[in-house]
Formats: structure tokens, C-alpha cells, sequence
């Protein structure tokens, strides 16, 4: 690259530094796509909880290693987006804004899918238990204990952060009280797990340390949104070195969870055992945040993309929270005939699978979508 080329790469971020709080951020967007696209993955890999020492199981420890940023990645976003809401508008409209948007999916998702699964049991797996129960009063139980669909815990943890946001909001300028709000979380979410994992008895940490809000991983993912935007690391590393710390955590998860789950041994755990590659992992942590720094680096290259490449990943983007409700309906697919295989492929080919589950899943999500946009245009018009 030559001298001319650098000056002008950094006039541009310095252009896009000055009025990034205007601009729409692409990363993000490009962050939601990823992370739904990793959701699937994670759901079509779910044979690695019945452990075996074969490479389709070890691929499917692969998928769980590399995908595993999904959920703290749509935490990180929300927190970004929404710890500083006082400067857009009141917690009044706080409230209204974002209540309305999670709780209307949340009801009508549920809704949805208890119909589907209390109606067609012979469509989905594990539908038959729905079935057998179906009726109101089992709805609201269901509802109330997330036993529909259970990828809606996001949706419910979710609430629980909006809850505590105003609250949140009041320290997110303070640097320093935000280092020591995500330090405690850190340690009370992340390190006395580890410490858990590594064989160390609970007994030493319950009595003083079982302390529930900031033992939330969630809460923590939040905070790190919020921060890693606005205030950064003292790191400044280019987009190569976040790469590699993404693809060296996945491949320690990956590694740690073939080790720990006996692959390497003459007889491997009868119950999986996903401590290291689940969100609580410091190498999920790591992970995240990797994943989270090197799309804002990439930021101004994602800028000076062409308007008609920025609206296609917003567009596909806008799909997401669509796709996370309703994938899971073709991940558990069990119609036969060739629709049907080529749907459950996932029980040798999950990675093909997750492709053609987030396809479907998506072009549906937008035809709706478009569809109650042309109704309620109609209505409007009347």
C-alpha cells in the first residue's frame, strides 16, 4: 500500500470516528448475521451431547467450538445499542419500545409453535409430550417455565437486562464504575466456575460469594458491548491479530472438549460435558470479544463497501431475530420423503445442514415480513 493509499485509509476512519454516531454501523449488522448463522450451527451439532468416538462427533465439537460466540454476541449488540438509550429518548419510551418488540415475538413465537407442536406432533420431534397436554392451562405453564421451545431463554434473559438497563445507564459514562461493574462480573460469572470446573467444592464460595446479578454471564456480555465499543482495549491490534485470537480460543475449546470428554481415552463420558465450550468459559469470553473487535476494525472497509452491498447485509440482518424464533422448526423436522431428508441431513452433514436451515428459514422470514408490511400498507391507505 503505498503512502497516498495510508493517508487516505486513515482520513477515512478518522471521518467515519467523528461521525460514527450518525452513521449506521455495518459491523453490526454483520455481527447479527454471523451469530444467527452460528445459532443454527450450534442446534443442527446437538448429536455432541451423546458423546462417540467418531469424526462426525468430533466434527460436531468443532461446530459447538467455533459457533459458540452466538448468544454472548447478540447480548454484546444489545448492550452497545442500548446502554446509553437516556441520550435518544426516555426510560418511559425505553420501556415501551423495547418490551413491545421482545414481548409481542416472545407471545406470538410461543404461540405459534405450541399450536404447530400441539397440532401436527407428528411434524417436529419431541412434540408428542405437547401434544398429549395441549390446552390452555398447559400453555401458561409451558410459557411461564420456557417449556415450548427452549432457544427462547434468550428472549426471557433478555427482559431480565432491559430490566436492570435504566438502571445500568447511569454508569456507563463513568468509565472506571463500568470496569468495576464488569470486573466483578467477570469474576463472580466466568472465574469461580473455572475455578468450580477445575474441582475446587462449591462450599468455598456459596456462603460469600453466590451473589445472582453478577453471576450472570448475560449481564457480563452486556457490560462488554457497551465498553469494548465506546472505550476499547488497551490493545490496538489489527484485524489479523483479532482473527487469530478468535481462531486460537476456538481451537483450545475444541481441543479441551475432545480431551475432557475422554476422545483421546480408551473409554469416553457416557454424558457430555460442555463446561469448556459453553458461555460461561473464559474461551468464549475470548472468543467474543475477538469476534466483537475484529468486525468494528473492519468497520471502514465495511464502509466503503457500494449502498447496494450495505442495504443487502441490512436487509439479511433485519431477518435475524426471525430466524433465531423459527429455525429450530426445521432443525427438528421430521417429515419424510425427500423434503424431510434433505432437511434432516444434519445426522451426517450438520454443517450443510445449518446452511440450508438458515436459507429456508430466512427467505420465509422475509416473505412474511414483506407480507404484513403490503397488509398493513393496504390498511393504511383505506
Amino acid at each position: 500500500m503505498t503512502a497516498e493509499q495510508l493517508d487516505a485509509e486513515q482520513g477515512f476512519a478518522n471521518e467515519w470516528k467523528r461521525g460514527k454516531a450518525k452513521a449506521h454501523f455495518v459491523f453490526v449488522d454483520v455481527l447479527n448475521i454471523i451469530s444467527c448463522f452460528a445459532v443454527v450451527c450450534l442446534h443442527t451439532s446437538l448429536g455432541v451431547f451423546s458423546p462417540q468416538r467418531t469424526r462426525l462427533w468430533a466434527f460436531q465439537e468443532l461446530m459447538q467450538a467455533v459457533f459458540i460466540f452466538a448468544v454472548p454476541i447478540f447480548f454484546m449488540v444489545s448492550g452497545m445499542n442500548l446502554l446509553d438509550y437516556r441520550k435518544k429518548y426516555s426510560t418511559k419510551v425505553f420501556f415501551k419500545k423495547r418490551f413491545v418488540r421482545v414481548g409481542r415475538a416472545l407471545i406470538l413465537g410461543s404461540i405459534a409453535c405450541y399450536l404447530l407442536f400441539g397440532l401436527l406432533p407428528g411434524l417436529f420431534y419431541g412434540a408428542q409430550s405437547i401434544a398429549d397436554s395441549f390446552g390452555f392451562v398447559d400453555f401458561c405453564k409451558r410459557f411461564l417455565t420456557n417449556s415450548i421451545i427452549d432457544i427462547y431463554w434468550f428472549l426471557y434473559s433478555i427482559i431480565y437486562l432491559y430490566l436492570l438497563t435504566p438502571l445500568l445507564s447511569k454508569i456507563v459514562h463513568d468509565r472506571r464504575l463500568m470496569e468495576y461493574a464488569i470486573a466483578l462480573t467477570l469474576f463472580c460469572s466466568i472465574l469461580i466456575p473455572a475455578v468450580k470446573a477445575i474441582g475446587v467444592n462449591e462450599k468455598y464460595f456459596s456462603p460469600l460469594l453466590s451473589w445472582p446479578l453478577f453471576s450472570s454471564s448475560a449481564l457480563l456480555y452486556f457490560l462488554l458491548g457497551y465498553y469494548l465499543e465506546n472505550y476499547g482495549l488497551p490493545v490496538r491490534w489489527k484485524a489479523p491479530a483479532w482473527a487469530g485470537s478468535f481462531v486460537g480460543s476456538a481451537a483450545l475449546m475444541f481441543l479441551g472438549g475432545l480431551c475432557w470428554n475422554g476422545f483421546f481415552q480408551e473409554t469416553m463420558r457416557t454424558e457430555y460435558y460442555n463446561y469448556l465450550v459453553g458461555t460461561a468459559s473464559p474461551l468464549c469470553v475470548t472468543s467474543a470479544v475477538s469476534l466483537f473487535m475484529l468486525c468494528k476494525t473492519l468497520e471502514p472497509f465495511f464502509q466503503r463497501g457500494s449502498d447496494k452491498m450495505k442495504l443487502m447485509i441490512r436487509k439479511v440482518s433485519s431477518v435475524s431475530l426471525g430466524v433465531y424464533m423459527f429455525h429450530l422448526l426445521l432443525v427438528n423436522l421430521t417429515l419424510g420423503g425427500p423434503i424431510g431428508g434433505f432437511i434432516t441431513l444434519g445426522q451426517t452433514h450438520p454443517f450443510i445442514k445449518a446452511i440450508v436451515v438458515y436459507a429456508l428459514t430466512g427467505i420465509a422470514v422475509y416473505i412474511g415480513k414483506w407480507i404484513i408490511a403490503k397488509i398493513k400498507q393496504i390498511a393504511s391507505s383505506r
